[in-house]
């Protein structure tokens, strides 16, 4: 704004005048005296006062009229006016998305400016009436009362008078350019067209002199040493005190933290990244990283480090120097955040995708930990190929195919084994030991045994995956039962083992192992899902310029686990001693935008499966009902986006929701009800240009 005699103006108010002139010197037909003390809010300027007086209008009237001219600030809207309520101290109609919250707000502008020296004669016109307020000495009762001075106390007075308005509000007020101009400024409304108060969490601003902080867009605070600007949302108008004046520290600070965690632009990454890794310090309000931890935050900070820095980098914490070295020599290059402290640092270079310096040398513990010494099949003799392969294709017929998968033999164990063998649940291989296939009953012992394991853990033909299938839980026990009780069922029918197509031979020239895609104890959705994610990997690393799959699953920030589940899927029921599937929908939706693939089809052709039996308890499983609320609600989502994608994908809502709400049967023994899922997965197929769906 220039400082000659040209007029303080916003958007609807070219000429800096107010449209309506209030009448000079009116008839005064009453006044309201309010018992406040000229000395209350002594914190307010007139600045603060004529702020508050704009902010008004502003609530009435997004589109008000501010301007200045010939020593006059006209503030104008055409709101409702000022009923007679808005004159009662306390009352306030303001709302959660208005500025104003206490009812106070004009009476103390109103007292403000006229206890001031710089301010001249304030009028204020609405509908049927208006007001000069003033600064005077009354007494009460006639003098009645006691009073310290002769004079009276002094109070604030509305003069009121009569007008013939019909709509909106016009504040005159006459005051020097310099304070018209400060109070203006401090609006973004009246600044910037178009401007609207941001939602919750609020809005970081880059433009401008950092430090400044809005609420709604009305300039409350200003912060030195901040690396941006604030805008809150309305609804922290609560952070301030009593009078508007200040915000309180930790408010503050749980604020900006709040709007830095969630944002994903990436100019205002960029700002904070460059101040950090140039060794630059942040004021603790801004040290926000511990903050980011929902998914597409966290993937906007790993994509702008894939962007911006170079391909192979690191950071050095305290005792990794020698290590750093090493990678020296091995053309990376280091990372530095030293205006940080040790743990921020830590959750910048996270946030980046920069891995710390680590050294090569293995200790001697870790070499060894858990170690199994392995027999190779060729190794052993022709009787032990023989009583193993006998052994294993038994247990396959009697119990099915998912009982054994890959078998392998060892000579000695540190991994805690039973007697005769143990199962890893990691791989779902069942170990032998050696010196048990030199008799035929230990070896059909010791695989029954594991079998039991495995299939506890796994699931497969009538068995779901169940919690307690570790030696000597009750789950286990009742395993082993029913595969006795089983047993006995075919020497009650004949004593005839069936021999199922798909029955896997352990031969040894047969030793391949079966990917989990491929093992027919996960549900046919899951299979096809990371068939089609395999298969449209390399378009997907091709397009998005990643060096291989680590890269693509890095460049998201989802922990890798994520991805390797949905391509080497589990059974239906599989649950990790700690932790879970990939169950977050965001993190989901992450992975399948880089493979290219629709995040919907992806989370329900992995988890569809599971409905029936996620949060319910065993009784339930086979049984009408809704589903869990978390499993509701994260169909819902999923419909919502089929319903953005429309056609085939649109078609297959209504299926989904019937599932989610218990309508259509679910049994666990049957995956006919998979159905929409397994369309999903197919429409992708055929979208993606990629071949039929394996069997």
């Amino acid at each position: 704004m220039d400082t000659g005699d040209s007029a303080v103006q916003n958007r609807s108010n070219p000429s800096g005048a107010s449209t309506t002139v209030p009448a000079p010197d009116p008839t005064i037909v009453d006044t309201l005296a309010y018992p406040i003390s000229p000395d209350y809010v002594k914190s307010w300027t007139p600045v603060r006062a004529l702020c508050e007086l704009i902010a008004n209008a502003l609530d009435e009237d997004p589109l008000a009229r501010v301007g200045w001219a010939d020593g006059v600030l006209t503030i104008t809207d055409d709101g409702p006016g000022i009923p007679e309520e808005g004159l009662i101290l306390g009352y306030s109609s303001k709302t959660d998305q208005q500025i104003g919250q206490f009812g106070e707000g004009k009476k103390l502008a109103a007292l403000v400016l006229a206890r001031s020296t710089e301010i001249g004669a304030v009028r204020c016109e609405t509908v049927g009436y208006g007001f000069i307020p003033t600064v005077e000495s009354r007494r009460l009762l006639g003098g009645l009362i006691p009073s310290r001075s002769a004079q009276g106390a002094e109070v604030l007075v509305y003069n009121l008078y009569r007008t013939d308005r019909a709509r909106g509000t016009v504040i005159t007020v006459a005051c020097p350019q310099a304070l018209a101009e400060e109070a203006i400024s401090r609006f973004r409304a009246l600044a910037e067209p178009g401007y609207r108060p941001p939602a919750a969490p609020g809005a970081c601003v880059l433009d401008g002199t950092p430090g400044r902080v809005w609420i709604g867009g009305v300039l409350v605070s200003t912060v030195g040493g901040f690396l941006a600007s604030y805008d809150l949302p309305l609804t922290d108008k609560a952070l301030q005190n009593r009078d508007r004046t200040v915000i309180e520290a930790g408010a503050l600070r749980d604020a900006v933290r709040a709007i830095l965690a969630e944002s994903e632009d990436q100019q205002v990454i960029d700002r904070f990244a460059r101040h950090m890794l140039a060794n630059g310090r942040l004021r603790e309000p801004e040290q926000f990283f511990a903050q980011v931890d929902t998914p597409r935050p966290r993937a906007a900070w790993r994509a702008w480090g894939r962007t911006h820095l170079p391909a192979k980098t690191y950071f050095t914490a305290s005792g990794n120097e020698e290590a750093a070295l090493d990678l020296v020599d091995l053309g990376y290059t280091e990372v530095t955040a030293r205006g940080l402290a040790d743990y921020q640092r830590w959750r910048v270079m996270d946030l980046l995708g920069v891995e710390v310096a680590r050294a090569r040398q293995t200790r001697h513990y870790e070499r060894t930990r858990r170690k199994t010494t392995w027999v190779a099949q060729r190794s052993l003799t022709e009787p032990e190929r023989a009583v193993l392969a006998k052994a294993s294709h038994l247990v396959r017929r009697a119990i099915g195919p998912f009982a054994l998968a890959r078998v392998r033999v060892y000579s000695e164990s540190e991994e805690e084994p039973c007697a005769q063998g143990f199962y890893s649940p990691r791989t779902g291989d069942v170990a032998i030991l050696r010196d048990a296939l030199t008799d035929r009953h230990e070896t059909l012992a010791t695989l029954v045994h594991e079998a039991a394991h495995r299939v506890g853990h796994r699931g497969g033909g009538r068995w779901v995956p169940i919690r307690d299938y570790h030696d000597r839980t009750r789950g286990f026990e009742r395993l082993l039962t029913e595969f006795a009780t089983l047993l006995l069922g075919h020497l009650a029918d004949g004593g005839t083992l069936p021999d199922p197509a798909d029955q896997h031979h352990a031969a040894p020239q047969a030793r391949r192992r079966v990917s989990a895609a491929d093992d027919p104890a996960v549900p046919a959705v899951r299979r096809e899902l990371a068939h089609l994610l395999t298969d449209q990997l390399p378009h997907a690393l091709t397009v998005g310029g990643f060096s291989g799959e680590k890269d693509l699953v890095a460049s998201t920030a989802v922990n890798p686990t994520y991805w390797r589940t949905l391509t080497h899927p589990k059974t239906a029921g599989f649950r990790k001693t700690q932790g879970g599937g990939p169950w977050d929908y965001d993190k989901v939706a992450l992975l399948a935008e880089a493979a290219g693939v629709h995040p919907p089809v992806v989370w329900l052709g992995y988890h569809l499966c599971e409905g029936a039996m996620h949060g319910r308890s065993r009784a339930n499983w086979s049984k009408p009902g809704p589903w869990a609320k978390r499993m509701r609600d994260a169909v819902n989502r999923a419909c919502a986006d089929l319903e953005a994608l429309g056609g085939g994908y649109a078609q297959q809502i209504p299926a989904l929701q019937a599932l989610a709400a218990g309508k259509t049967p679910a049994p666990t023994g049957d995956d006919g009800w998979h159905a929409p899922a397994r369309t999903l997965v197919a429409l992708e197929r055929q979208r993606l240009g990629l071949d039929t769906a394996p069997a």
